[in-house]
């Protein structure tokens, strides 16, 4: 497919009218560590206390893929954080307070970040940045911030494993947060349904701090109520890589059936393949997807758990699904390129161009799906699918939260 016209679509991308937003639930802070090869033979790294999360960092590396590790022994991670206090910088983190941030500096004029427990410092950051905070009325204002420890590489510090695809990525350490964390406390409930009222998307993330059955039920009652307080509004669910089968069952049963759009990566999207259907070998568990079956991963996802919106990023593409009835393809492929651009600048790089793996993925589903109905967009059964090349920005700075990034603006500023 001709790069040209990919070019004079990114050219020619229209500002979207943004919706008012808001954003739960998890909001802490970040430290962000540039790993070099200098930080992997530093002293640290040769604890023996250390040497888990070393391993774990070099097979993230090995692989280019985005991985998080979710501590559960808090004196563990204590240790982790203290060793690594002097380094990195400290910034917003968690999907919530990085889509919050994100969302107020592109002009979406109500943002609305719902954090039952959340730090000081965390709660300062998100008012600086015009965002307006609700958490639980308990007094949390006061309690100190949870930081997450995010290791950001570039490839080619450690041989890569056969298969993958050389990309800057992160590897994410993180503790585990308690359910209270993503279930909006009962007393604040009235308050925030009223100072959201106004809000048509809601942008939730945090459900891998959920265990029950029972919790997964109250979450997605919490959902519905929103719903019920707007009839215009729209929730999206942002995924992560969590392996954990009750977890991603609990997931599949209740959030996602109360849900109108998900994000996610071809990683978590394989996990939710393989629990919707164990037995089937098709995408693997651990392979690499091409494009075609990625689009027909997406397509069986939103027709197993009645998703109306699914975005997938990819490297060097990105794909949306939507449910035929409820498309509106125009806005939707210019939600995308204002999104893919809104990352490409995040990430901080001296350079973008179009990516040259995105134009092959789309002459992939060209072949099997089309012919195309314009660039990009494709009638498949009772799903429309738009696949973009996305741009590249070369020596960025920042891989950490650019999904977040993506995801959250593509949906304040689509329409379905």
């Amino acid at each position: 497919m001709d790069i040209e016209i990919w070019q004079e679509l990114y050219r020619n991308v229209i500002p979207p009218k943004l919706n008012n937003a808001i954003v739960g639930f998890n909001a802490n802070l970040d430290r962000v560590i540039t790993v070099t090869s200098e930080v992997i033979q530093s002293p640290a790294f040769g604890l023996a206390e250390v040497s888990e999360l070393k391993t774990r960092l070099l097979y993230s590396m090995q692989h280019c893929r985005a991985e998080e590790w979710y501590v559960t022994d808090g004196l563990q991670y204590n240790v982790f954080t203290n060793l690594f206090s002097d380094t990195g910088d400290l910034t917003i983190g968690g999907q919530a307070g990085i889509a919050a941030v994100h969302l107020a500096s592109i002009g979406v004029p109500k943002v609305v970040c719902v954090a039952p427990f959340i730090g000081r410092d965390t709660v300062k950051i998100l008012k600086n940045a015009g965002v307006l905070v609700l958490n639980d009325n308990s007094g949390s204002m006061n309690q100190a911030d949870t930081t997450h420890l995010v290791f950001e590489y570039s490839p080619g510090l450690v041989p890569l494993a056969e298969g993958s695809v050389a990309r800057n990525n992160r590897f994410i350490v993180s503790p585990v947060h308690g359910p209270e964390s993503v279930l909006i406390p009962e007393n604040s409930m009235d308050n925030v349904l009223s100072e959201i009222s106004s809000c048509n998307r809601a942008f939730l993330s945090g459900y891998q701090y959920l265990q029950t059955d029972e919790e997964f039920a109250l979450a997605a009652d919490q959902i519905l109520l929103m719903k019920k307080n707007n009839d215009q509004m729209r929730i999206h669910v942002e995924c992560v890589s969590v392996t954990d089968d009750a977890v991603i069952g609990g997931f599949l049963r209740h959030i996602l059936p109360v849900a109108d759009s998900i994000g996610l990566n071809e990683h978590e999207l394989l996990l939710l393949l393989h629990h919707l259907d164990p037995q089937n070998t098709e995408y693997g568990i651990l392979g690499i997807l091409s494009p075609v079956q990625l689009v027909k991963g997406a397509i069986e996802v939103c027709r197993k758990s009645g998703l109306k919106r699914l975005h997938l990023h990819a490297f060097g593409y990105y794909i949306l699904v939507l449910r035929t009835d409820r498309a509106h393809p125009p806005v939707s492929l210019n939600a995308l390129l204002f999104a893919s651009l809104a990352a490409a600048h995040a990430a901080q790089g001296s350079c973008t161009d179009i990516s040259p793996v995105g134009i092959d993925a789309l002459e992939q589903v060209d072949d099997t799906f089309g012919p195309h109905i314009s660039p990009g967009i494709f009638l498949v059964d009772a799903y429309t699918i738009i696949i973009i090349p996305t741009i590249i920005a070369h020596n960025i700075r920042k891989s950490s939260g650019l999904g977040d990034i993506l995801s959250s603006t593509a949906f304040v500023a689509d329409k379905f």
